[in-house]
């Protein structure tokens, strides 16, 4: 096999064309480094058209100037923990907001936010546009001689309770369920026990209500009754109802309230409750 030709023993059409190879090499690699239409800004090397560039461009710049999560207006009276640690509401603040609704009022106006809270005006002008203050309570106009003519408990519906400033849907339908249960009210101590229902709410609620027709309750004999007579009442639990039983039975019969006094469930408010319903003959 023939060895390839040094090139000094080349000749001169052969060498011009070795160093025009050259030259048109290197002009076309100085060429593609010095003009800019191939864009070498991508870190791959890819080279992209003007189209395609501005789109990511653009994509790019709606990435940086993205907003954050919108954060909607809020009812103060029901504010909640996740509420409140967005809008820096400090916790104390939200501990009196919700002891003033436990009383049954409600926060109507930005003056009583700020009260309630006991925030910094600087505080409350921050976190007016966050605030969705309900309109105040507008009582039904009803005529003169009907406000005047107060409405029998015991048979009130749950739209005539709402009437009271203070008394929602849950209020109400708390209220004629323990109505219920009991039979009827017998006394007026007894609203006291709807939970949660305050004592400045109870005294709105006889402005409006009488407990003038009460249901005629024959009294049962506690010392005749079981365990699961005296657990069917209201005002008693099954393991209260136990520790009478057994009390009554290692004295033989029960006399009074005082034979009672060890059994720590059996506090005043309870006795005076279940005199209503049971008696000791």
């Amino acid at each position: 096999m023939k060895a390839p030709s040094s090139f000094p023993n080349l000749n001169k059409s052969q060498r011009n064309g070795i160093v025009w190879t050259f030259i048109v090499f290197f002009a076309f690699h100085l060429l593609l480094f010095f003009v800019p239409l191939f864009n070498r800004s991508s870190a791959y090397g890819l080279v992209l058209d003007a189209s395609l560039q501005e789109k990511i461009d653009s994509i790019t710049a709606r990435i940086k100037t993205k907003k954050k999560d919108t954060i909607y207006a809020v009812n103060p009276n029901y504010i909640s923990d996740f509420k409140a640690y967005q809008l820096h509401i400090p916790m104390q603040a939200v501990k009196r907001i919700r002891a003033f609704v436990n009383q049954g009022k409600y926060i109507s106006s930005i003056a009583t936010f700020q009260k309630v809270t006991q925030l910094s005006t600087s505080e409350v002008d921050r976190l007016k546009p966050y605030l969705k203050i309900p309109k105040p309570f507008k009582r039904p106009v009803v005529k003169q001689q009907e406000s005047m003519k107060k409405i029998e408990l015991n048979t009130a519906t749950a739209v005539q309770l709402t009437r009271v400033y203070g008394i929602g849907e849950a209020f109400a339908n708390r209220i004629i369920v323990l109505r219920d249960k009991l039979g009827g009210f017998l006394v007026p101590d007894q609203l006291a026990d709807v939970l949660g229902l305050s004592k400045e709410t109870q005294a709105l609620l006889w402005t409006k209500f009488s407990l003038d027709s009460v249901p005629h309750i024959k009294k049962k004999n506690i010392n005749k009754m079981t365990i699961a007579q005296l657990s069917a009442l209201h005002y008693i639990e099954p393991s209260l109802a136990s520790s009478i039983v057994a009390i009554r039975t290692q004295k033989g019969r029960l006399n009074s309230w005082n034979d009672l006094t060890h059994i720590q469930q059996l506090d005043s408010i309870k006795r005076a409750r279940l005199s209503l319903y049971l008696s000791f003959n």
